[in-house]
């Protein structure tokens, strides 16, 4: 008899020791930009060549969150960039939808991108029409890994 329940205690507790966990996104993660390439009126900046400054970027489970700040060549002082916003992820396409930005028009908008993890690098190109192609000319940025 006590055979038995120390059996059932051990099998108890090796059918409790796998309990599944809900695997994480490859996205989901704290990334920082080292390379950026974007279209502002109608010229080309990249960072950090021609733009300095810093972001970080965070994504947990359908939420992603961005501060930083640049400076443009023809710039004084930093300017800041933050922004929050949910999204899907589904495949390679992004879709992210605006809750809070620095430029107030972006709000509610909804921005769509692809996006490609490669070990611990992200990588963004945005954004992409209704059928998720990209234009001729298109930003991209590039992240690595910090945690």
């Amino acid at each position: 008899m006590k055979r038995v329940i120390f059996l059932s205690l051990i099998i108890a507790m090796i059918i409790g020791s796998c309990t599944q966990q809900e695997k994480k996104s490859q996205v989901e993660g704290t990334w920082r930009l080292v390379y950026a390439k974007w279209n502002m009126n109608k010229q080309t900046f990249t960072f950090p060549d021609q733009i300095s400054g810093e972001q970080i970027k965070m994504l947990t489970k359908g939420h992603m969150t961005f501060i930083g700040q640049y400076k443009l060549p023809t710039d004084t002082v930093f300017r800041p960039k933050y922004g929050w916003a949910t999204y899907t992820l589904n495949g390679n396409k992004f879709e992210e939808i605006v809750k809070f930005h620095y430029v107030k028009g972006a709000i509610g908008m909804s921005i769509r991108m692809l996006m490609e993890v490669r070990n611990d690098t992200l990588i963004q190109k945005y954004s992409t029409d209704e059928n998720w192609e990209l234009p001729e000319k298109y930003d991209t940025e590039i992240y690595v890994r910090l945690d």
